[in-house]
């Protein structure tokens, strides 16, 4: 009998399950769903590009990964923005001690986006940082028609305790598709993760562009939908919620809703 891979942590499905199930546990099918809705999902381009994302360790902070398989210490920001260049369009996450000197090293035309995350609870006889910036140099502009995008999210962040391999630093889910927006990203367009420690951005990825980790995009039209509204459930396909079971609110994930008409979001 063939063994069922769980579309969450990649774990056995359990042969009790019902035969639609995708996912081995109602904890990873709530995770998933609440991953997807926060991710939603893009619209067809005519045109693809090729984007990079880049979520490395933090200048001075290497050591926090030397147990991570791919661990290589220091990061060559230098090296590393010559790599970003040869992309349509890039976003590069840094911390904000580390802000002035990264941005010595970027070409011109960059832009800074702040993602205010809140403050960790650490000792620090300094002012605790509670932002992080991301540098970016969009693949394409996008019709204000489709959405006011921001340069700023407010999220807060949660243990994400259901992600096989998680690391320190992941990233959210809404803090994916803020990115993505960014740099007006589409389905169709191919997005290079240079540092996928977790692999959240490639799970967000997949589900933003409707397509399956490691596969060729689907030629299926998608359309934009957004985080705060429900997700549909789907058991023909690899779809956001389980059809077994309708999804509950997920602890280990916060819940995003829009904060203001500019298009934050805030921890709810």
């Amino acid at each position: 009998m063939t063994t069922r891979s769980c579309a969450w942590c990649e774990g056995p499905i359990p042969a009790r399950a019902r035969r639609d199930s995708i996912c081995c546990s109602k904890r990873c099918r709530q995770a998933r769903h609440r991953f997807g809705r926060a991710v939603g999902r893009a619209r067809r381009a005519e045109l693809p590009l090729r984007l990079a994302y880049a979520d490395p360790p933090y200048p001075s902070n290497a050591s926090l990964y030397r147990d991570h398989p791919d661990y290589g210490g220091e990061v060559d920001h230098r090296e590393l923005l010559a790599r970003l260049a040869a992309y349509d369009g890039w976003a590069l996450s840094t911390s904000a001690a580390a802000l002035p000197s990264v941005l010595t090293l970027c070409p011109p035309g960059v832009r800074v986006a702040s993602w205010y995350r809140g403050p960790r609870a650490v000792p620090s006889w300094q002012p605790v940082s509670a932002w992080e910036p991301v540098i970016y140099l969009p693949g394409r502009p996008v019709d204000p028609a489709d959405g006011l995008r921001t340069d700023a999210l407010v999220h807060g962040i949660a243990p994400m305790t259901t992600l096989p391999g998680r690391v320190v630093g992941t990233k959210p889910a809404v803090f994916c598709r803020w990115v993505f927006e960014l740099l007006g990203a589409a389905a169709g367009d191919s997005l290079n993760d240079l540092f996928p420690g977790s692999g959240a951005v490639g799970r967000a990825w997949a589900v933003f562009t409707n397509t399956s980790r490691g596969s060729a995009p689907d030629t299926s039209p998608t359309t934009v939908v957004n985080a705060s509204s429900p997700a549909s459930c789907d058991p023909s396909s690899e779809a956001l919620c389980d059809a077994s079971c309708p999804a509950a609110p997920d602890a280990s994930l916060p819940r995003a809703e829009p904060s203001s008409p500019a298009g934050g979001y805030a921890l709810v």
